[in-house]
């Protein structure tokens, strides 16, 4: 940065071994980079401009020549005299003490004098040393002046330091969000200094973007007691609200600012005060230098702070900003501006979302609203790459949903049945609905489907009865599609017959329309490899793999692992399917282990193990059939013939005994197993004691049981085939 400058002034101090002399004064603003530039520069002697002795005569004289003091007295007496304690003789003559500075600089060349913030350099020293670098002549002497726009150096070379349009660059090696840095850039306009303090004094959390955008950016404390001295001295005191309000409007609409500052007393003679440190462009104001901004909003009260936003609110016609300055002006929960914040994050995107929904969060009074937007909040967060946020967020939350989201199946299935018996104890009936299908998704993923059918079944009776609205019957249809029927999900369905360039288009559009949902995404990456588009796999592959490994459910990371198998190498695919096998052990989602073993058991036998494969793919044509997913299991059992097993034969149809009950017959018998009274499951299914005691006299020899008694270890055969068998749990060997 700033090459033609720094190459200027080397040549200057190169030029001094000849013989030859110069005086430059570099010229820029505050945190241009004036002192980065002279940083390298090999000088004689350094002093800078202190401006709490500014005005103290010969102050910097007096530090300049303190490492001279020797060679002061090896001058002429008049000349020694003359540069003999300047600070006890102000009355000294500058010129005088100049001609004397020049025959001390002439013994000492070749020379290079460089001169640091030469704007705060008390008046004596300045004309001093202005003088002498304007006799410069074949002394082999180079003065280098560093000082800010307006330092007055007539006759001398002078250059000018602009803004960096890619000082950008300096923020390379600080951790930002996109839209985070793209803002400081923006608000730092190609000042280096206000860069990296914009970056350095936002929170961890502010970088990242992980928290509402503050309304200014800040600086750290001694960079805005600088600038705020600048404005001290700049701006009367009665004038300086006018910069707060500035500082305060994001885009400086000089309407706005204005009708806010009649609102608090303040007219255009402030205006016209503050021109020192604003610039008025059509209709707009900005301020001259960035860092001005942040120490005209951080340097007052924070009451100022909190009524110059309410006034800017008031007098916008934006409702965005509106409500951005009101957001700024609330300290304490406020349901309406919570609600509308809820209604801002609707329309933007995720991560921006994520982060007004927290804040909306913090300003709802009521602990159920503050739950379910910060709830929503990290659902926003799925959507983006912060993986580890969302999940962790996700799973201290205590719904459904949630759980569902993080991939928690046995807490969903907890959580859900815990609020159902909850809703059904109270007679509510009209929050069941939603739950139930809830529940039944979380069934589906343990495989539970004839139990799901149930819960679906129920919701649709009760939202009729209700008047409530159904909940989506998308589990059934991924029932179907499992099981080959052919009202199913299109993509799974058309993956597990074959059609991997049909599956491949329904997948796609199924990813579009819901990128966090996860399974999806394992379909697509098989489905685009099965097509011969293994490139389409890069995107949904890297997201499951995130995911996965941010929340840390063991079915996650061995379906990440199978699905990383189909693009990796031979050898790499069957490290990485024996460990997803082990994994699965015990982890639930019978479906997806079945398809885990499957195609390891392929792996196994194309690597010619043909005995070894025959445990997986005999797991795995189990699993199928007992999930009565037709299409799976008839890949696994030719498999399994292949491999030369004994028999490969398709198992019995209706090995599950509730296959045989009718919905409600399914929940009345859950209910009864548990040691629910029939009064109490009247109750809580809506039903008359008399219709339960009908439900399970038609129930029981379904079960082939005659009484209560018998239904928990009946329904516990039930629950441990739905699971499907396990592997040699204490085989050290992985599949």
């Amino acid at each position: 940065m700033h090459d033609l400058q720094r190459a200027e002034i080397s040549a200057a101090t190169a030029r001094t071994a000849g013989g030859a002399s110069g005086a430059i004064v570099v010229h820029g603003e505050a945190g241009i980079g004036k002192t980065t530039l002279v940083e390298g520069v090999p000088a004689t002697l350094r002093v800078a401009g202190i401006e709490a002795e500014a005005d103290l005569p010969y102050a910097a004289m007096d530090r300049l020549l303190r490492p001279l003091a020797a060679r002061v007295e090896t001058l002429p007496a008049a000349q020694a005299q003359a540069l003999r304690g300047l600070v006890t003789r102000p009355e000294q003559n500058p010129y005088t003490v100049g001609l004397s500075l020049l025959m001390l600089l002439s013994d000492l060349a070749p020379a290079t004098v460089v001169i640091d913030d030469a704007h705060w350099l008390d008046r004596q020293t300045s004309e001093a040393l202005l003088f002498t670098a304007r006799r410069l002549d074949t002394d082999g002497v180079a003065m280098i002046f560093m000082a800010e726009d307006g330092f007055p150096a007539p006759g001398l070379r002078s250059l000018t330091l602009e803004r960096l349009p890619d000082a950008a660059g300096l923020l390379d090696g600080i951790e930002l969000n996109p839209q985070v840095r793209a803002r400081i850039v923006q608000e730092a306009a190609g000042n280096p200094l206000a860069l990296l303090e914009f970056a350095r004094a936002l929170t961890s959390e502010q970088r990242l973007g992980q928290v509402m955008p503050v309304s200014v950016l800040p600086a750290g404390n001694a960079v805005l007691a600088r600038f705020g001295h600048r404005i001290a001295t700049s701006v009367a005191y009665e004038s300086r609200p006018l910069l707060t309000l500035a500082a305060a409007e994001p885009d400086g609409d000089l309407a706005t600012v204005m009708a806010a500052a009649t609102a608090l007393g303040l007219a255009e003679r402030d205006l016209a005060a503050a021109e020192g440190v604003l610039r008025v462009s059509g209709m707009r104001l900005a301020f001259r230098h960035p860092l001005e901004r942040s120490a005209a909003y951080y340097l007052v009260p924070l009451t100022d702070r909190l009524r110059v936003h309410r006034a800017l609110a008031e007098a916008t016609a934006d409702p965005i900003r509106r409500l951005g300055h009101l957001t700024a002006a609330t300290l304490t929960p406020n349901e309406q501006i919570a609600a509308e914040l809820e209604d801002l994050a609707r329309r933007s995107d995720p991560a921006l979302a994520a982060c007004v929904l927290d804040h909306a969060a913090q300003l709802s009074p009521v602990p159920a609203e503050r739950t379910r937007r910060s709830s929503e909040a990290a659902r926003n967060l799925l959507h983006t790459d912060d993986h580890e946020r969302a999940l962790s967020r996700l799973a201290r939350h205590t719904g459904v949903h949630d759980a569902l989201l993080a991939g928690d199946d046995q807490t969903a299935l907890a959580l859900a049945a815990r609020q159902i018996a909850h809703l059904r104890k109270r007679g509510t009936p009209g929050e069941l609905p939603e739950l139930l299908g809830l529940l039944a998704r979380a069934q589906v993923a343990a495989g539970q489907y004839g139990e799901a059918r149930a819960s679906l079944e129920e919701a649709a009776q009760i939202a009729g009865a209700v008047g409530g609205e159904e909940p989506s019957t998308e589990p059934l249809a991924e029932i179907a599609a499992i099981q080959g029927d052919a009202t199913g999900v299109p993509g799974l369905l058309a993956l597990g017959e074959g059609r991997y360039e049909e599956a491949l288009r329904h997948l796609q559009v199924a990813w579009r329309k819901r990128p966090t949902a996860m399974t999806v995404a394992a379909d697509l990456v098989e489905a685009a490899v099965r097509a011969g588009r293994p490139e389409l796999a890069a995107e949904p592959l890297d997201r499951l793999t995130a995911w996965a490994r941010a929340g840390g459910q063991a079915w996650a990371q061995a379906v990440a692992l199978r699905t990383r198998a189909l693009v990796a190498s031979e050898e790499e695919a069957g490290e990485l399917l024996a460990r997803a096998v082990h994994l699965h052990e015990g982890a639930g989602r019978p479906f997806e282990r079945a398809r885990t073993a499957l195609l390891f058991g392929q792996w196994l036998r194309r690597a010619r193990r043909k005995a070894e494969s025959r445990h997986p793919l005999q797991l795995a044509t189990e699993l199928f059939e007992r999930l009565g997913a037709r299409p799976w299991a008839n890949r696994a059992r030719g498999e399994l013939s292949a491999s030369g097993a004994a028999s490969a034969a398709a198992a019995p149809p209706g090995k599950d005994p509730l296959d045989g009950l009718t919905p409600q017959e399914r929940r009345i018998i859950r209910l009864a197993a548990a040691g629910v009274s029939n009064r109490e499951i009247a109750a809580q299914l809506f039903l008359s004691p008399r219709t339960v005691e009908y439900h399970l006299y038609r129930a029981y020899p379904k079960l082939g049981v005659s009484s209560r008694h018998d239904l928990h270890k009946a329904l516990a055969v039930v629950t441990s085939r739905s699971n499907g068998p396990r592997s040699s749990e204490g085989s050290q060997t992985p599949w």
